[in-house]
């Protein structure tokens, strides 16, 4: 009998580390949850955003400004000159002549 007091301490120290583990494990399981939700919300994001660069690429398409365009007005002016302004035609100094629209 005389190594009991060791034996008692090492199981003691054994319960700690178990109840320790146990309460880590707790802890990460609900991280990893909160990570899964985290990763779900950004999968749906990166779908939502790819879903928008598609519109955006529509958008930015002449055809498909000209098919609005004869949906939404439904007569064509003879004096209105077919061209497209771009973001550079507005940022450009060296133009003199600018074009502005107004659609009522």
């Amino acid at each position: 009998m005389k190594y009991t007091k060791q034996i008692l301490f090492l199981l003691l120290i054994n319960l700690v580390i178990v109840f320790l583990s146990i309460f880590t494990g707790n802890l990460t399981r609900q991280l990893e949850l909160t990570n899964n939700n985290t990763k779900l919300n950004i999968e749906k994001e990166d779908e939502q955003l790819q879903i928008n660069k598609i519109e955006f690429s529509f958008y930015n398409n002449s055809d498909y400004l000209k098919k609005l365009y004869n949906i939404y007005i439904s007569y064509e002016e003879d004096q209105i000159e077919k061209k497209i302004v771009s973001l550079s035609d507005f940022s450009d100094k060296k133009k003199e002549k600018l074009i502005l629209v107004n659609i009522k």
